[in-house]
């Protein structure tokens, strides 16, 4: 009966603790912080609510509310500042782009359709998920670039977010996936890094991660150099999106998305 007693009471102090090991004040602050400074170094004219989750999970999401969601797991995961700006900028880029609005968007349309032509429920499922794929895999590149614009411009190091997205992500055929697989995620940044904030990438990144990715990299960019076709290839891919960097600085400026206007609308006329 001691014995029982004693596992109890060990059992019941483990929880207890647990309960209190999460200092979620100290992480909100630490993620408000993060985020305050990337808002305000860009002029982000953006009403955006930075939260902390006690999740194990390594996640964090931003919703159509503009309220950007970090997991504990996720802040355990962080090796440092600089990664979890690259998290809460990356975020912060599906804002900026209307990406919440635009999902919630097609998801409703897709499901307007399919009841309305009778699709029995696999099949709508089936068909959102082709239709949002690509959506959603250009949604993350471009989240991804305006990340890398929100740090470098607050002064953090756009290359922690090539570093942590080694970690995380995963290299898939991505057909049907949401994420594009891990490699071109990271061969994106690499190269916008590279075409707009050069001197960034020549300070490089300390850490293994960043070293193991540059190691999966670096065939790509010598090929590139020793390739005049790839060259120019690279070079047109860049200008155009530097065009598009200068419509998100302007998005910035703004209190709403197009998709965001789109999308309050669509809920206006469905209530």
């Amino acid at each position: 009966m001691k014995k029982i007693l004693i596992i109890t009471l060990a059992f019941l102090f483990n929880i207890a603790f647990a309960a209190t090991d999460w200092d979620s004040e100290a992480a909100l602050k630490r993620v408000n912080t993060i985020g305050s400074k990337l808002l305000k170094a860009n002029n982000v004219n953006y009403d955006i609510n930075f939260k902390v989750s006690n999740e194990a999970d390594i996640n964090a999401y931003a919703n159509i509310n503009k309220e950007i969601y970090v997991y504990k797991g996720l802040l355990e995961y962080v090796e440092d500042d600089q990664e979890l700006a690259g998290v809460i900028s990356h975020e912060m880029g599906h804002i900026i782009n209307g990406h919440c609005a635009k999902q919630g968007i097609l998801d409703s349309g897709i499901a307007t359709v399919a009841s309305i032509i009778n699709v029995n429920q696999t099949v709508s499922a089936v068909g959102q998920q082709l239709a949002s794929s690509k959506i959603s895999r250009n949604d993350e590149f471009e989240a991804d670039l305006t990340g890398v614009d929100l740090m470098t411009k607050a002064g953090y190091n756009p290359l922690a977010m090539i570093s942590l997205l080694n970690k995380i992500s995963g290299n898939y055929i991505d057909i049907l996936q949401t994420h594009p697989s891990g490699k071109k995620r990271l061969q994106n940044i690499y190269d916008y890094v590279e075409y707009n904030y050069n001197s960034k990438l020549k300070l490089g990144y300390n850490s293994d991660s960043y070293k193991k990715a540059m190691v999966m990299l670096q065939p790509t960019i010598d090929k590139r150099k020793n390739s005049e076709r790839l060259a120019k290839k690279y070079q047109k891919a860049q200008q155009k999106l530097l065009k598009k960097k200068e419509k998100r600085t302007k998005k910035m400026q703004g209190t709403n998305s197009i998709w965001d206007g789109y999308y309050t609308t669509l809920q206006y006329l469905s209530s």
